[in-house]
């Protein structure tokens, strides 16, 4: 059982309004013969996703088509990961996101299933999004849209943008730029009573024929954070003028927060995530990982393209410090590759780690300590 080490006895310091805090991570993941995100069946081939990718050689730039695995899969497994913390933590979670049914209460259909609640009760969108925020930590962190259709509703649309962001892992350029990166169909077969009959009645065969395509891949894993956001109310809904900018109270922010850096170490820690598991569990491991925690704007990690994404984040990092008052970073990473060495300079920590959780561990302390 994963426990918070975050304690309502010892309840952070501050007062109700938070500092911006920003987190971002990328990571480089070998992994070897995986089928984590299919994309359809064309006759008796399962095909893995892939995507057009750019990149320099040196002819110019090239296009290739490459597996990928896509950001709707990462962010459906993460959440996922998400709503088992927070039902541990007695964090609340609705009845939907609580089945991994990620409907995110989307139209007013929803509200009547899963809450038992007419949508026609709330009289803006501000009103909708603080019944959804407190009731679920799902919709806090990973947002949702509802898109009222009925005439009797006075509320129309509520958004609210999701606090985290993740997009494809898509093949490393530097992997791709040597060729380490590919997929391959693999021929199967199963035991089918019905399979292969013939006209001939002699002619039969109780084999199925089917061929899965796997992927291998040095993959780029890329993850954001607004800490500031949870339980935060997005000003843009009609009726939040005016409001108190927190819909939660401290303590519950910080609780949901400590959750979504928990859900993202088992996510990584884990690597039980992904399509066909059962029999292509793949074969992986985290060649480093860098994740950053900046005030007071937002700030992302350079993705993990090449072995110098440490040097450009701490680069670009020193950069910012010296163009945006009161900009201040902290950069931890693991190592396991040979990254290049960074350049450091002031308003900007570097810190290496002996392991990637960790690393991701340290960079939540970071995050609860300067939120408070």
């Amino acid at each position: 059982m994963l426990h918070s080490s975050h304690s309502g006895d010892n309840p952070p310091r501050g007062g109700g309004t938070l500092l911006p805090v920003f987190f971002s991570l990328s990571a480089r993941l070998l992994v070897n013969l995986e089928a984590l995100n299919m994309a359809e069946n064309v006759g008796n081939v399962v095909r893995h996703r892939r995507a057009p990718v750019v990149l320099r050689t040196d002819q110019g730039f090239v296009l290739r088509y490459v597996p990928v695995i896509s950001g709707e899969s990462l962010a459906h497994h993460y959440q996922r990961l998400l709503a088992e913390i927070a039902k541990q933590r007695n964090i609340p979670v609705c009845n939907a996101c609580s089945q991994g049914i990620f409907l995110k209460h989307s139209n007013e259909e929803v509200f009547r299933k899963y809450d038992k609640k007419e949508y026609a009760v709330f009289e803006n969108a501000a009103q909708v999004e603080e019944y959804v925020v407190k009731n679920c930590v799902i919709e806090d962190v990973g947002g949702f849209l509802v898109a009222a259709k009925e005439k009797k509703s006075k509320a129309k649309n509520a958004k609210r943008t999701s606090r985290f962001r993740i997009g494809y892992m898509i093949p490393a350029l530097d992997a791709l730029e040597a060729g380490a990166a590919a997929t391959e169909a693999q021929f199967h077969v199963r035991y089918s009573p019905e399979a292969g009959q013939r006209r001939d009645e002699e002619e039969t065969t109780q084999q199925a024929i089917y061929y899965v395509e796997i992927g291998s891949a040095v993959y780029v894993f890329n993850f954001a954070l607004d800490a500031t956001g949870v339980g935060a109310r997005s000003m843009e809904n009609e009726g939040a003028s005016g409001k108190d900018p927190y819909i939660l109270p401290l303590e519950e922010r910080f609780r949901r927060v400590e959750a979504a850096f928990d859900a993202l170490a088992a996510f990584l820690g884990g690597m039980a995530w992904g399509a066909k598991i059962s029999r292509f569990q793949p074969h992986w491991k985290i060649l480093s990982l860098v994740a950053a925690v900046t005030e007071p704007i937002p700030f992302n990690v350079s993705p993990g393209h090449g072995r110098d994404y440490l040097a450009e984040t701490v680069s670009r990092a020193c950069s910012l410090a010296k163009i945006v008052d009161g900009f201040k970073a902290a950069v931890y990473y693991y190592d396991a590759e040979g990254l290049a060495e960074a350049i450091r300079c002031d308003n900007v920590k570097v810190e290496k780690h002996k392991n990637y959780l960790e690393t991701v561990e340290k960079a939540k302390q970071e995050t609860l300590e300067r939120l408070s």
